[in-house]
C-alpha cells in the first residue's frame, strides 16, 4: 500500500513539473525526487524499528546523546510528539512530549552506569516550571539513589528505571 501511495505522488508530482519543464525532463526530475524521498522514509522507518528491538543490553552502551535519542523513537512509537531541547543550555530537560499542540512532560535522560542522584531530579522539577509542562519524569537505564527518590516524591517528579522504560515503552521485561 506504501509503494501504491509513493507511486501516485511521484505520477502528481511529474504532471505538476510538466507544466514547468519539457515532459523528459519532469519525469526524470519527478521519479528522483520521489525515489529520494521513499528512501529516506523507509530509512527513517527502518531505523525506528531497530531502535525498538535494541534492549538495554545496547542502551547500556550508548552515549548519553544517543540514550536520548533512543528514548525519544520509544516515545514517538507510543504514540507522543517529540521535541528535543537544545543539547547546552537546556534548562534541565532533554526531551518534551505531548499529544497535540500542548507540551505535557519534560525528560531528562541519564544514561549511566551508577544510580541517577538528586540533581536530576532537582534539574528536571526546574525544567517543567520553565517549559510550563503538567509533569516531569527522569528516565534512566539504571536505577536511582535514595534522595533522589525522595526528591522525586518531594517535586512530584516521575521516576523510570530500565524495568519502568521496558514496560512502558518497550512492552517487555528488563535486562540486565
Amino acid at each position: 500500500m506504501e509503494l501504491l501511495t509513493w507511486l501516485i505522488a511521484g505520477g502528481v508530482l511529474v504532471l505538476v513539473l510538466a507544466l514547468f519543464a519539457p515532459l523528459i525532463a519532469a519525469f526524470i526530475m519527478g521519479c528522483a525526487v520521489t525515489a529520494a524521498l521513499a528512501i529516506g522514509s523507509w530509512s527513517r522507518r527502518g531505523r525506528n524499528r531497530l531502535a525498538q528491538r535494541r534492549g538495554f543490553t545496547a542502551a547500556d552502551r550508548m552515549t548519553g546523546e544517543e540514550f536520548e535519542d533512543w528514548l525519544a523513537v520509544l516515545f514517538r512509537a507510543a504514540g507522543w510528539r517529540v521535541r528535543h531541547t537544545r543539547v547546552t543550555g537546556d534548562f534541565g530537560a532533554d526531551l518534551i512530549l505531548g499529544h497535540g499542540p500542548v507540551d505535557e512532560v519534560v525528560v531528562q535522560a541519564k544514561r549511566q552506569s551508577r544510580p541517577v542522584g538528586v540533581a536530576a531530579v532537582q534539574q528536571v522539577a526546574a525544567a517543567r516550571l520553565h517549559y510550563g509542562t503538567e509533569e516531569a519524569i527522569v528516565a534512566t537505564n539504571s536505577t536511582f539513589t535514595p534522595a533522589a527518590i525522595e526528591m522525586a516524591e518531594s517535586t512530584g517528579v516521575a521516576l523510570w528505571d530500565r524495568d519502568d522504560i521496558a514496560r512502558e515503552l518497550l512492552g517487555v521485561p528488563a535486562t540486565r
